[in-house]
């Protein structure tokens, strides 16, 4: 009893896990935001897509819309935990073995993809698509302001 059963570290895989779904919970409020911000009826105002010219012609944030769901998807698959895919070793002198190091990994991989590495670079893909169409929606409220 050495190790005093801690060989499964459990506490650093449910760290690990819990970081992995609250960056899946900011990825999933900044897409919905930026939903209602390309959305005619919840825009207050603005064009469909924030197209500059004609709505009917000009698909404008049609593509940041689609590749914003698709690092969402990304994200929300890293997010699934590794502690419910224990399985024994050793011919079952180990029944629960540590996915504290897979975790960790997966949570790293997520991070990257929100920063266009792995998980952090889907997040930093879906914060820069974010930050691009309230850009374009400010610059839109400009020039309505202006002419």
């Amino acid at each position: 009893l050495h190790h005093g059963a801690n060989f499964m570290a459990m506490a650093v895989t449910s760290a690990t896990e819990k970081m992995r779904l609250v960056v899946h919970h900011i990825a999933k409020l900044m897409f919905a935001q930026l939903t209602e911000l390309l959305n005619h009826s919840t825009n207050c105002g603005l064009p469909p897509n924030l197209a500059v010219g004609e709505p009917s012609v000009d698909y404008s944030l049609k593509g940041a819309d689609i590749a914003a769901a698709a690092y969402l998807s990304e994200i929300a698959y890293l997010a699934n935990p590794v502690s419910t895919h224990v399985v024994s070793a050793e011919m079952h002198n180990q029944s629960i073995n540590s996915l504290a190091l897979i975790s960790g990994r997966y949570t790293l991989d997520a991070v990257k993809l929100c920063f266009m590495e792995s998980l952090i670079a889907s997040l930093l893909s879906l914060m820069s698509t974010h930050i691009f169409a309230l850009c374009q929606a400010a610059d839109l409220r400009t020039i309505e302001a202006t002419f």
